[in-house]
């Protein structure tokens, strides 16, 4: 029986091109997609564009364009950058595509008829930064004003307007059992804690339709009104199946930012609870970035566009940085000399350095090495490999590429003891000598190499390329070094 698993991104608003946080979440969901390929015998992963929504429409008439070649438009921007990132995903959606339409339209009519969405006239302040309404308690002061605190720069309306509720707070005590008999549904734990106290405090029903709004999925139960836009997109994770609901429903994973959790953790949950979905297996909430330890602004001028990042330095400099520098989870922030530091000391330094010592002493045997290992060495790979596999099951990233430039500096050290460089190759003994820790690091490489290719795939295929390897660790009949090549990683000067 094949093995599957099912991990997504968030989909992200398609009236601008995704910035270097939207990469983040895309660069994790890519990772573990990669490292559960080399063990998996089947991985789905979904991305796309949430295109439903007033931020789209308002944008498209700023450009002067009709609101669908504005999101054509922008939906093939994101995928372009996507693809220009290496972003492995399987599956693109668009919350404007036909297959999605109805299944949203299939579930608002199932949980209408089970009573579970019900008319209301509201009343209240709206952000259209949010696109959600606000209350008091929600909204900070700023220059005398009530203002959004994650949008303080647009007014907030005020609107009043018939709408369609969904009973969440029938919900709440179903949330609460939920969340006790899945204590690892949040990770980190810490979400998980701050998600559960908001549901204990009392939920409220909230609205799923919008009466101004021309652009969106009608309700099939009243046509003269949309659905909002996050009813709307969270359905995106289950009606990107298709026809394979059951197969890949239940999702494995999904990847969210902090402040769309309780978007994710509660109304998403209690949706599919109300019409007999399970609700996903995992959700991992990543931080927020600050850069040069100011938040990100195009106004200042720090944005960073993870495309021209990487145009400038590279994929894996990208990549090593925000997986070491930021913890899951964690807010961190973005140091442009740091980044350059890690790169240095751990892909120049630690990685290539290494590599390019068996290669270069290998060349006193002609390139071929036995594969036969120091006990001592291999004892540590084993324990390395262990606790890399751990991290990566429990998606703590951070900790396993620790952990493998960890086992690089181990080998390095052991170069240096042995000091094989010394050793005569007219001597048998001393030939064997030779023989045994060249070997024993090229092993070692081989299982860097295997465990650091969802982090950094091309180089590290390049990297068993030169030791011999075709693909895995297994080293069965030795390795045949062939010669020494340009560096790995080259060494870059702060600027």
């Amino acid at each position: 029986m094949s093995k599957k698993f099912f991990i997504t991104t968030p989909i992200y608003y398609s009236n601008a091109i995704p910035h270097i946080g939207n990469a983040y979440a895309s660069f994790l969901a890519d990772i573990i997609a990669r490292y559960k390929r080399l063990e998996w015998d089947d991985v789905k992963f979904s991305t796309g564009v949430d295109e439903n929504s007033q931020k789209v429409v308002e944008s498209a008439l700023v450009q002067g364009m009709e609101v669908m070649q504005y999101a054509d438009m922008m939906a093939e921007k994101h995928r372009e950058i996507w693809d220009s990132l290496s972003i492995g995903y399987t599956d693109f959606i668009r919350t404007t595509s036909k297959g999605h339409t109805d299944f949203v339209q299939k579930i608002l009519q199932e949980t209408y008829d089970r009573g579970d969405i019900y008319e209301w006239v509201y009343e209240g302040l709206y952000c259209v930064g949010c696109e959600s309404f606000k209350k008091e308690t929600d909204l900070i002061e700023k220059d005398g004003k009530k203002v959004c605190p994650d949008h303080p720069n647009k007014t907030l309306e005020h609107l009043k307007e018939k709408n369609y509720f969904f009973r969440l707070s029938k919900y709440q005590d179903w949330l609460l059992d939920f969340y006790e008999k899945h204590p690892d549904f949040i990770v980190p734990s810490s979400r998980y804690n701050e998600v559960r106290e908001f549901v204990k405090w009392g939920l409220e029903d909230f609205s799923i339709s919008r009466e101004t709004n021309t652009f969106g999925i009608p309700l099939p139960f009243d046509p003269t009104q949309v659905t909002y836009v996050w009813y709307d997109a969270l359905l995106n994770y289950v009606s990107v199946c298709g026809d394979e609901q059951d197969k890949w429903w239940p999702a494995d994973l999904h990847v969210i930012g902090k402040d769309i959790a309780k978007f994710h953790a509660i109304y998403w949950p209690a949706m599919l609870h109300a019409v007999w979905y399970e609700p996903p297996t995992r959700l991992l909430t990543t931080g927020f970035f600050t850069v040069d330890g100011q938040k990100m602004s195009k106004s200042i001028g720090n944005v960073i566009n993870p495309v021209e990042y990487i145009d400038t330095y590279s994929r894996d400099m990208l990549i090593l940085y925000l997986f070491t520098a930021f913890p899951i989870g964690e807010d961190g922030n973005f140091d442009q000399k740091e980044a350059i530091l890690q790169y240095n000391a751990k892909l120049s330094n630690n990685l290539w350095n290494l590599l390019n010592r068996v290669l270069t002493l290998s060349l006193k045997l002609w390139g071929r090495l036995s594969g036969y290992e120091e006990s001592l060495i291999a004892g540590k790979r084993d324990d390395y490999q262990s606790k890399y596999t751990w991290h990566m099951e429990t998606y703590d990233l951070k900790s396993a590429l620790d952990e493998s430039f960890a086992f690089a500096t181990e080998l390095n050290q052991y170069i240096d003891m042995v000091k094989p460089w010394k050793l005569d190759i007219e001597s048998e003994s001393e030939r064997e000598s030779l023989d045994q820790c060249l070997s024993t690091v090229a092993v070692g490489l081989a299982y860097l190499a295997y465990n650091l290719s969802p982090f950094f795939e091309e180089k590290m295929k390049e990297l068993l390329s030169r030791i011999g390897v075709k693909q895995g660790w297994e080293v069965r009949d030795g390795f045949q070094i062939q010669e020494k090549w340009e560096p790995l990683y080259m060494r870059l000067d702060l600027q």
